[in-house]
């Protein structure tokens, strides 16, 4: 057996431990040796077939000083800079005395996360509160998409940029990345009267908006004011009343409908949590016979978040192409909207125009609340507001009063997510409940990955919650319970970490994240077969944070069949879900499950394994009964033909 195979290699990293995500960009510092060399070792870092070389190799008297006796000791230090696409990554640090043999030093579990837009303010300094009008500087691009816009924002005030600046400097600091050596702007005129907190935000060409926050704050008093922004335009009248009488099928000229074709309408893209919905569905009823398109706003490449995906997607801009989307060349028997909200709606009265559909309109949210929380405003005192000032109020992607409202009466059949969202539907539309569930190909009952979460850094006793979903403006505060919860359990002296996936909306923790950092690691959008449920299975339990109120009521979050089909105990608020389940059986159910309620179950649950393995078999028991993609298609397919021509025996 050779020396090296004799004796195993010294080391220690220096970069934080658990790793915390970054974006794009992992850094490993350390050093390491293999005892009895008489040369300085070389290093690598290895993600299956990607492979690093360190970017410095440095020298350490500290090391050599602890281990006089070993010549490598002097020069063991290391630095990598690794560029990584979002995602999970599991690998090693590995180790040669020769450059060909390498041996492993330790595993590696390195989260990257999402959004990895790249940019700073350089002029003035940071931490300076500008208070005379000037012009600002700096560098903004993203790795993966073209950057067409530069805004810089405080306040109420958005100042244009002048972008495409020559930044050879940053061209040098990001070789890998063209866009970097003309990533420079600046503001396109000196920054107005106004005070607030300073970020840059990037659109790029494909519409995607980011976010650079910094250290700077504007507080002007003396200078010129802004323009306030243009009132949004009156839209076409002709879409102020959606249940209008419609021409007869030569006058509008429409064209044929496939008896077998399904076209659903998502308002948001394939990123979005209700998207999983859309494509367990779609992929449910192709495989009974039917053919199906999903239509999305934007940004249809998304479609690679889902796994195995069957269907095809369009852009809401592409409808004139949609019968070469299906497999027959007509149009959609039926149009299926996910949800009322105005982008959606507005496609499907382009829809209807062209084919005459069926329309069917599925609600999952409480959209009334969701508007009043996202306006400001109360939801009766909207509605009575004249069209003219409503309007612009009203985003495209959250459901208008009125207009929402005639969508519904004129629908064909409504689909709602729990039970007591009928009490917001008109009288006399048909309706059907329809629960979503897990994909039964990727989660499934899995035991604890313990050599995964000592690659991450987490000790054996440990406490690990996981967390997947988008952070809005509804779910912020929340979310921000489940924050504390871990920070209240950590006081304790029960180290407690939060595995968290998903995006935040960009003012989520205002305050920043500093006080959660140590006990977060947060992963960004990652794909869902891929990772989601081997991440899953780091964890001890699943937290859906929240209490009874008008938002929760009426929904039916996403994640919890994917909780309850791991086979974690499952805690939850006694409202949708948590008003059906058995508390004790199949899950803990609290009364509010807010930050004090949700640090105290868990530390109970903690304390008494019996009462864990107890609820455990109640999770699994309660997805094996409740969550089946197969079996909600088959009931939508059933309330489809109910209500339209769709063919009952899809031919082949």
């Amino acid at each position: 057996m050779s020396a090296a195979g004799t004796r195993a290699p010294l080391h220690s990293l220096e970069t934080i431990h658990p790793f915390q995500p970054t974006q794009n960009y992992f850094q490993l510092i350390g050093w390491a040796f293999l005892p009895g060399s008489s040369t300085p070792n070389e290093v690598r870092v290895r993600f299956g077939d990607r492979v690093f070389a360190p970017s410095e190799r440095l020298a350490r008297a500290d090391v050599a000083a602890a281990y006089p006796g070993e010549a490598a000791a002097a020069r063991s230090g290391f630095k990598f800079i690794c560029y990584l696409p979002f995602g999970f990554y599991e690998g090693w640090l590995e180790l040669s005395t020769d450059g060909t043999t390498w041996l492993p030093v330790r595993p590696l579990a390195v989260p990257v996360s999402s959004h990895p837009v790249l940019g700073a303010i350089e002029k003035p300094p940071a931490e300076t509160v500008i208070t005379k009008p000037a012009r600002i500087e700096g560098w903004c691009f993203h790795p993966e998409f073209t950057v067409r816009e530069i805004v810089l924002q405080f306040g109420n005030v958005e100042v244009p940029c002048e972008y495409g600046v020559a930044r050879p400097d940053v061209a040098a600091r990001f070789p890998g990345h063209p866009a970097a050596a003309r990533s420079g702007f600046i503001t396109a005129e000196n920054l107005p009267r106004g005070a607030g907190p300073v970020k840059i935000r990037a659109t790029t060409e494909c519409g995607r908006i980011y976010f650079v926050t910094s250290a700077h704050r504007v507080a002007i008093e003396q200078g010129w004011i802004p323009k306030p922004p243009p009132p949004s335009p009156i839209r076409d009248l002709s879409t102020l009343a959606w249940a209008q009488p419609t021409l007869s099928d030569a006058e509008a000229g429409r064209r044929p409908v496939g008896a077998r074709n399904i076209l659903f309408a998502l308002y948001g893209d394939f990123s979005a949590n209700s998207a999983l919905h859309v494509a367990s569905l779609a992929n449910e009823l192709i495989a009974a016979g039917y053919d199906c398109v999903v239509a999305v706003p934007s940004h249809k490449e998304t479609l690679g978040a889902l796994p195995r995906a069957r269907f095809m997607a369009l852009h809401f801009d592409e409808l004139p192409h949609l019968p070469a989307y299906f497999k027959d060349g007509r149009g959609p028997c039926l149009v299926h909207a996910w949800t009322s909200r105005e982008n959606v709606r507005k496609f499907c009265g382009r829809v209807v125009d062209a084919y005459g559909s069926a329309v069917f309109v599925h609600l999952e949210d409480n959209e009334q609340e969701i508007l009043e929380t996202r306006v400001g405003r109360p939801f009766a005192e909207l509605a009575a507001l004249p069209d003219e000032a409503l309007d612009p109020l009203v985003p495209e992607v959250l459901s208008h009063p009125r207009r929402a409202a005639a969508f519904l009466r004129s629908a064909r059949g409504i689909t709602v997510i729990v039970e007591r969202l009928k009490e917001h539907l008109p009288a006399g539309v048909p309706s059907s409940v329809i629960w979503p569930a897990a994909d039964a190909s990727y989660f499934t009952p899995r035991p604890r990955d313990d050599r995964l979460r000592a690659a991450l850094g987490f000790g054996p006793r440990n406490i690990v919650l996981f967390y997947h979903g988008n952070v809005h403006t509804s779910n912020a505060a929340e979310v921000r319970s489940l924050y504390e919860a871990v920070v209240t359990l950590n006081q304790r002296g029960l180290p407690t970490q939060l595995i968290r996936t998903g995006r935040d909306y960009p003012d989520f923790l205002p305050e920043g994240n500093a006080w959660i950092r140590p006990y977060l690691i947060h992963l960004g959008h990652i794909g869902r077969a891929k990772h989601l449920p081997a991440l899953m299975a780091l964890a001890d339990y699943f937290v859906q944070p929240g209490l009874p109120d008008a938002f929760n009521n009426y929904r039916f979050p996403s994640k919890l069949p994917e909780f309850f089909a791991i086979g974690r105990p499952v805690i939850l608020p006694r409202t949708n879900l948590g008003g059906l389940v058995r508390d004790g059986e199949h899950a803990c159910v609290l009364p509010r499950a807010d930050a004090p309620a949700i640090a105290d179950a868990v530390a109970a649950l903690h304390a008494d394994p019996a009462r864990v393995e107890r609820l455990s078999r109640g999770a699994l028991a309660f997805a094996a009964e409740h969550f089946s993609w197969p079996r909600s298609a088959r009931q939508l397919a059933e309330f489809y033909r109910s209500l339209t021509p769709l063919a009952a025996v899809p031919s082949s």
